[in-house]
């Protein structure tokens, strides 16, 4: 793992591809599940994917390693401020338990970096 200065601008811009196709492949589930297809739900998809890939790639650079432990802190990170501002909804719960919290936040971080760190596991990633 490289950790010089230069290592953060191929690391932002490596994952675009990657995210331009995740965000197409959502867009379309979208679509068929009766959503209006857009170029600004494409852009959501898109954004919000780099972002979680760009959260990871200073983590790896300080550490110097590949750790499933970065995916659980940039997508329970981004699930947090993504509920908090109500642009996300907390997936596998419902919704009578997730407003009983005072907090629901706090609830859609934690479930949004157990799925980020059940993805680095997937991945081959070690904690």
């Amino acid at each position: 793992m490289r950790t010089d200065q230069y290592y953060l601008i191929p690391c932002m811009i490596e994952p675009i591809p990657s995210c331009a196709i995740w965000a197409g492949i959502f867009t379309g589930i979208d679509a068929m599940r009766g959503a209006n297809l857009s170029l600004r739900t494409w852009g959501t998809y898109a954004v919000g994917l780099w972002c979680y890939r760009a959260s990871i790639c200073p983590m790896e650079a300080i550490h110097g390693r590949r750790s499933a432990w970065h995916n659980v802190l940039a997508a329970g990170t981004m699930g947090y401020v993504g509920v908090s501002r109500g642009l996300l909804g907390v997936p596998f719960v419902d919704p009578y338990v997730l407003y009983s919290f005072r907090n629901p936040a706090i609830l859609g971080g934690a479930i949004y970096g157990a799925m980020g760190g059940a993805l680095a596991l997937f991945e081959g990633k070690t904690m």
